[in-house]
C-alpha cells in the first residue's frame, strides 16, 4: 500500500511538472459561418414517392447559416518545439443548414427548412509554424456528438418548430476533418468538413395511413462550415510576459 502511495505521489508531481512546462491551456469562442451539400438525390423521373412531400431529386441548399451562438471551446497545448506541436480539448458548437424544399403542409411552393443541433466535439489537431510567434498552420480531426436538434419550416401561415434532445432524425457522432491558419495576433481561420450526413438516413416515422416513412433515406447533407476565432492564452509565462510590459510602460512613463 505504501508503495502504490509512493507511486501515485510521483504520477502526479511527474505529470504537475509537466503540465507547468509544457502544456497551456487556450479558450475560444468562434463565429461560424455554414454551407452543406443539401440534395435529394434519388434517381427517377419525378416527382419520386419515397422523396418526402413531394420534393424531387437535386440540389436544396439554400442560404448560408451564420451562427455566434453558443460556441466555446478549451483546448490544450503541447509543444515539441518551437515549430512543432498539437492540441486537444472540447467545444460546444451550434452547427447546421438552410435549404429550400416542399412544405409539409399548407402551400405547394418551396419554402426555407432550418435544421441545426449543438453538438459537443473532441479534438486532435496538430500544428506546424512559430509557436513562439503563434503563427502556424494546424490540421485535424474530431469526432461531435450531436445532443439537440431543433428544425424550422417557415410555412405561409408562420414558423412550424420542432425540438428534441438526442434526436433520432439526427446521427448522434459525426467524425469531420478540418484544417486552417493561426495569425501572430491570435486570429485563426479553420475550414471544417462532415465524413457522415448531419441527418440519420435509416430514422422512419409512419404516417397517417400507416406507412412507414423515411425521409431522409435519400438526403445527403454533410456540412462544411468556416470558422473565425481567436484563441485566448491563460498560462504563467503569458501573464508574466504581460505584467513585465506593464512595468516597462511604467518606467518609461516616469
Amino acid at each position: 500500500m505504501k508503495k502504490i502511495s509512493i507511486l501515485f505521489v510521483f504520477i502526479f508531481l511527474a505529470n504537475y511538472s509537466f503540465a507547468q512546462n509544457k502544456i497551456y491551456n487556450t479558450t475560444a469562442g468562434e463565429m461560424i459561418f455554414g454551407f452543406s451539400n443539401a440534395a435529394y438525390n434519388q434517381p427517377g423521373i419525378p416527382p419520386s414517392p419515397d422523396l418526402p412531400n413531394g420534393n424531387v431529386p437535386g440540389s436544396i441548399s439554400d442560404a448560408m447559416r451564420w451562427t455566434i451562438w453558443f460556441h466555446i471551446g478549451s483546448y490544450w497545448h503541447y509543444d515539441f518545439n518551437n515549430t512543432f506541436g498539437m492540441y486537444t480539448g472540447f467545444s460546444n458548437r451550434n452547427i447546421g443548414f438552410i435549404t429550400r424544399e416542399a412544405a409539409t403542409k399548407e402551400t405547394t411552393d418551396l419554402v426555407k427548412w432550418k435544421r441545426r443541433s449543438y453538438t459537443f466535439g473532441i479534438p486532435l489537431a496538430f500544428k506546424i509554424g512559430s509557436m513562439e510567434d503563434n503563427f502556424y498552420f494546424f490540421a485535424g480531426g474530431q469526432y461531435e456528438m450531436f445532443y439537440h436538434y431543433k428544425e424550422k419550416e417557415f410555412l405561409p401561415s408562420g414558423k412550424r418548430k420542432y425540438t428534441e434532445w438526442f434526436s433520432d432524425r439526427v446521427n448522434l457522432f459525426i467524425p469531420s476533418v478540418f484544417a486552417g491558419i493561426t495569425f501572430k495576433k491570435g486570429l485563426s481561420i479553420k475550414f471544417t468538413y462532415t465524413l457522415n450526413d448531419m441527418m440519420n438516413k435509416d430514422y422512419s416515422y409512419s404516417d397517417v395511413n400507416g406507412a412507414t416513412i423515411f425521409p431522409y433515406k435519400h438526403m445527403d447533407s454533410k456540412l462544411l462550415y468556416i470558422s473565425i476565432f481567436s484563441m485566448m492564452r491563460w498560462d504563467k509565462d503569458t501573464y508574466q510576459k504581460t505584467v513585465k510590459k506593464e512595468e516597462r510602460k511604467q518606467v518609461a512613463f516616469l
